[in-house]
Order: structure tokens, then sequence, then C-alpha cells
């Protein structure tokens, strides 16, 4: 399968953070710089950046200073939240068969998108996971018994999700157009991007889990600082 586009999630305020976190500098790259870097890695070559009206200069600053900048779209996130932001990206890349959609918060390997696009359900969605060490705010993937067959994506369980579970990271990888176009009209719909998968799911759409070897969420400055000790010793511009 060969994967060419990329949506990144680029409009959320760092409430929790207090800082812009597509700007947010990290090992001498932003964080939105990073994915793009990362996913190019995997042969992408177009990307839909999705900005805030509070911070688009500032992602139009970032996209014009890495490399191949004519490669990047950047469009005003329509709507309130994460979900309008993932239905805006959606709606462009409903032609193309196969595309990522990402939030740029989640740190993983650079092997990433590479290695997501070597094993993506066809047609279907694959989902980053990692193994949780610690209670995460956050959504947590379940799976058919026995398998990593997605049954359905479980978004801020009361308590949190508990350490050993499958976090359900947002780096996602749709196939399919008709998929891909059934995704983006339900989360305009819905207003819920999980909704719209887990009804794809329950209808008998395909997915599956793709474990990363590590990770970590930037949601505040104590993940911030366990993200600097996870990755930061091993990004070769850390000196920077």
């Amino acid at each position: 399968m060969s994967t060419r586009t990329a949506v990144l999630l680029a409009a959320g305020r760092g409430t929790r953070l207090g800082r812009d976190k597509p700007s947010l500098l990290f090992g001498g790259e932003t964080l939105l710089a990073r994915h793009i870097r990362q996913a190019r890695l995997a042969g992408i070559t177009e990307f839909v950046v999705v900005a805030g009206r509070h911070n688009e200069d500032r992602v139009r600053e970032i996209t014009a200073t890495v490399p191949d900048p004519e490669q990047i779209e950047v469009v005003l996130q329509e709507g309130p939240d994460a979900h309008a932001a993932a239905a805006t990206g959606l709606e462009r890349v409903t032609d193309r068969e196969a595309a990522f959609l990402c939030g740029i918060t989640d740190l993983v390997p650079d092997d990433t998108y590479a290695t997501m696009v070597a094993t993506a359900a066809a047609p279907g969605v694959t989902v980053a996971a990692f193994v949780l060490e610690h209670t995460f705010v956050g959504g947590m993937l379940d799976f058919h018994p026995g398998t990593l067959d997605l049954l359905r994506i479980v978004e801020r369980p009361p308590g949190g999700c508990p350490p050993g579970r499958l976090v359900n990271i947002w780096i996602h990888h749709l196939s399919g157009r008709a998929f891909i176009t059934q995704i983006a009209e339900a989360t305009r719909q819905l207003g819920d991007y999980e909704e719209a998968i887990n009804q794809a799911l329950a209808g008998g759409s395909h997915g599956t889990a793709h474990t990363v070897r590590d990770w970590e969420a930037v949601k505040d400055e104590t993940s911030l600082g366990r993200a600097y000790e996870r990755f930061r010793p091993q990004d070769p511009t850390a000196a920077a």
C-alpha cells in the first residue's frame, strides 16, 4: 500500500501545559516539525496541517521553515474542538486511498510512521498503541478476545486507563477511499471522531493495533518531563 498523505492536528490550545504545543521545542525542533520529519521517513509527501485561529500564524511560520514547505497545506479548524479538527482535515483527503490522522502531542520513535504503513489494515484503521505504565487520562483500546483486532476505542474511562492496557495513540492510519470518506462524514455528523471509528468497527470495518516501543503524550509539565527523559537523549538534534 502506498501512503503519501498525513493530516496533522495542530489547533490545540495547550491549556494544561500553558504553552502552544505545535511550537513547543523538543530536542531542537518543534513538535509539529518533528511529526513532519517522522512522516517523511515513511514516504509521506503531502501534508494537511489543521491550525486554530489563535495559532495559525505560528503554524505557518513553522511549516515555512521545514524542507519542501510547498508540500504542506495549512487549513483552519472548522468547529469547536479536536473532533472538528479531525473532520476538517479528513474532509480534504477523501479522494486518497490512504492517509494518516495524527495529533502532534504524541511522541513516538522515528520509525513509527514507516512501520505502521508496513502493517496497515486495508481497508480500515491501524492505531498506534503502547502498553500503559501508569494510569492515563485519555483513550485505551478494547479488542476482540485473544486478538489485536479492534473492538472499540474507550475514551476517558472513569478513573483513567489503567496500567497494562494498550493506550490509543492518536497516530491513526486510515486506508480505503470509502472508509476515509465514511469516517470524515461520521465525525462531522456525530461531533466525535472516536465514536465515528467505533461505529465503523461495529459495522464490520477492520481495525488493528500497531504497538510502538516507546511513547509519551505531552499533556502537562509532568508528562513533558517524562517525554524529555524518554526521548531527548535519543534525539540527534538534542544538542541544538
